[in-house]
């Protein structure tokens, strides 16, 4: 019998096939369109391949299936092939399986280990060469980096996380934040699940990359928010000031990442103030959205205007407090009254801190979830 390269059981084992079916990009898709229409027989095999790779990268989550995993997979296999016979005597090679899952299952070439070797294959790919969700971020070198740190905000209320560099990271209730801390780096590298309003301290030399399930937002000094909740199919990128640069990282190999990662300046997709984009973990592509409606919000730090002409340093600190989830302690006495100038939007918390002390002559000491100023006041 003639080998067929692409039969069902070559296709799903098959690398480039499973690129296509995970990260599509503009070349890998106009290479298997046009085989499809060269050979319009194989597009039901290449359909059913392509939904036994979904099936597999969305059951076994992010862990290689186990056995117990792979049991169930097949028991279900075959209790709807056994069904399936039961009804109908002829057969059919492709069916729906109970409303609530939309997978179909291709009968043919069904078997426990076809059902391994897909999930091996699959975990692979997905979650090791094109750098997919590891631990429900897309990490790229976090098993990799000394030091690493992790942050998540398991509370309810935003919660501030200040970053060696001065950087700040206001990180919303379920996110997850992971960084490494020390010299002799040449990016500064964080991985992000879920949504976290970022506040990036300048740096030329050495830029600011944030990764999340295959996405990579690169900056070199600026304020943006990234919701990359793994409930959704969307990551979004929304800028509030300066320029941030956002770009697929699954279909690079090494090399590749590292040269585009290593350089100083921003390429990909550029985004300015107030400007968005969706950017799809299923296709990898990126999409711009309408600009979001602007409205000043005490609670919500990326809606912050942070200017302040005459204002008190009782509501500055109140606003501050409000922003970034944290306890400000002073004396209302001698420093409530003092008015502030100063325009503080897109400044790390640490750099507000600083122009605020330095109006009052002050200093300020963080611990934890508590600032404390002290200073004279202005009395």
């Amino acid at each position: 019998m003639k080998h067929d390269p692409y039969s069902l059981t070559e296709l799903i084992r098959n690398e480039e096939f499973i690129a296509w079916v995970m990260h599509p990009d503009e070349l890998s898709d106009r290479k298997w369109q046009a085989f499809l229409e060269k050979h319009p027989r194989k597009r039901k095999t290449v359909e059913s391949a392509r939904e036994y790779v979904i099936l597999l990268a969305k059951d076994t989550g992010r862990h290689q299936p186990t056995r117990k995993q792979s049991d169930r997979m097949w028991s279900i296999v075959e209790s709807h092939m056994h069904d399936e016979v039961t009804k109908t005597p002829e057969p059919v090679p492709v069916f729906k399986t109970s409303r609530g899952h939309g997978w179909r299952w291709a009968r043919v070439a069904a078997s426990a280990a076809l059902i391994l070797s897909i999930g091996s294959v699959s975990y692979w790919f997905y979650y090791k060469k094109a750098d997919g969700p590891l631990q429900e971020v897309a990490v790229r070198e976090e098993a990799d980096l000394p030091n690493t740190i992790q942050k998540y905000n398991d509370t309810e209320k935003p919660m501030t996380v200040l970053l060696q560099d001065g950087s700040s990271v206001v990180l919303q209730p379920g996110g997850r934040l992971s960084y490494s801390e020390g010299s002799n780096r040449k990016r500064r590298e964080v991985t992000l699940t879920g949504k976290a309003f970022f506040e990036i301290v300048k740096n030329k030399q050495m830029p600011f990359l944030v990764y999340s399930y295959g996405l990579a937002t690169k900056v070199l000094g600026t304020s943006f928010t990234i919701d990359a909740s793994s409930e959704s199919k969307d990551i979004k990128v929304e800028v509030r000031t300066g320029t941030v640069s956002v770009f697929s990282i699954n279909n690079l190999d090494n090399s590749q990442k590292e040269a585009v990662l290593d350089k100083p300046e921003l390429e990909g997709v550029t985004l300015n103030h107030d400007q968005r984009i969706a950017f799809s973990k299923e296709s990898g592509k990126i999409v711009p959205l309408p600009a979001a409606v602007a409205a000043s919000s005490d609670k919500d730090v990326s809606k912050q205007q942070f200017v302040f002409d005459e204002t008190p340093v009782s509501d500055v600190f109140r606003i501050l407090e409000g922003a970034y989830n944290v306890r400000i302690v002073y004396d209302r006495e001698k420093m409530g009254s003092c008015p502030l100038n100063a325009t503080l939007i897109g400044q790390p918390l640490k750099e507000k801190l600083e122009v605020i002390c330095n109006a009052l002559d002050a200093q300020y000491e963080v611990a934890d979830n508590q600032i404390t100023i002290l200073g004279k006041g202005c009395k």
